[in-house]
């Protein structure tokens, strides 16, 4: 964590650099909220840190269980999937690519995923009835719900990313307390991943909070989101136990509930649910008169 935290926090600046010689910015228009252009490359120092973060554990020698050898195929998996859909979010910074190209990217990662037994093949519903705690799913509908979860996540979290220091928060929150769930089960290899990535994102929002100089931009909310989605439900996978809904839910509220309450509320107006507007929570809240500080510390609260 530390060794992310640290790579993150000195590449952050040579970015900022890079971005504004080279003209990355991310420019106003009347839906973003802040007047000025800011360089939009933030994803890539927490990358970067997330990897480094990872590189100084196998570089140690000392750790045993965290050699990359005793590295789940799970882990890899997540490692290398993550890594493309942070290319495209990336691309999509640099040459703005168009909306269909970028959602079929997102399920073509999402089905290598499942099909490299990254999937959500049982879930726990012993909160309906006692008896489900582990209902397994056919395989057709098992892979319908796992690639719908993940590209629903990567593109949930990419929507919340709307008002300075607001997703990197968010993130933080969500993979702690997937870490804690994680550490006292004794994950060792996912516990690593997530102590990389929350180091990472931490030292990201120290120059993302506002006034933001730096915006994560697609390549750091896909990066960041297609994580959570995988994370969410791989250590289930590893235990052989149903996905704990309950758990999910409670710890992704934000981001799910506020996608799902923009994509009812547009088709309902009949407006398509991928035309951008101003109903997303964070919206709401700045046009009851909150400032973006005050917004976004009742969110994270």
């Amino acid at each position: 964590m530390v060794t992310s935290f640290l790579t993150s926090y000195f590449l952050i600046p040579v970015t900022k650099n890079l971005g504004e010689k080279f003209n990355f910015f991310d420019l106003p228009d009347e839906r973003k909220l802040h007047s000025k252009l800011i360089v939009r490359l933030g994803g890539v120092p927490i990358f970067f840190g997330f990897f480094f973060g990872l590189l100084s554990v196998f570089l140690t020698g000392v750790l045993e269980p965290y050699s990359l050898e005793n590295i789940s195929s799970f882990g890899k998996i997540l490692i290398l999937s993550s890594t493309a859909i942070f290319f495209l979010g990336l691309l999509d910074d640099l040459f703005k690519l168009s909306p269909r190209f970028r959602l079929i990217f997102q399920f073509f990662v999402a089905s290598f995923a499942w099909f490299n037994e990254l999937k959500i093949e049982s879930l726990n519903l012993s909160f309906i009835y006692p008896p489900l705690h582990q209902f397994q799913l056919p395989i057709v509908i098992s892979f319908l719900i796992t690639i719908f979860w993940i590209v629903g996540t990567i593109n949930a979290f990419n929507w919340i990313d709307g008002v300075d220091g607001l997703a990197s928060g968010l993130f933080i929150i969500a993979s702690f307390s997937f870490f804690i769930i994680e550490f006292n089960n004794g994950v060792q290899y996912l516990s690593c991943i997530l102590a990389s990535l929350i180091g990472s994102v931490i030292a990201f929002l120290i120059f993302n909070y506002n006034p933001a100089k730096i915006l994560m931009g697609d390549s750091g909310s896909y990066f960041l989101g297609f994580n959570l989605a995988i994370i969410s439900f791989i250590s289930s996978t590893d235990a052989d136990l149903g996905l704990n809904f309950e758990v999910v839910l409670l710890i992704m509220f934000i981001p799910i509930i506020d996608m799902a309450y923009v994509i009812f509320n547009r088709i309902q107006k009949g407006k398509s649910p991928f035309i951008p507007d101003k109903t997303h929570l964070h919206h709401r809240l700045l046009e009851s008169g909150l400032n973006q500080k005050e917004t976004v510390k009742i969110i994270w609260g």
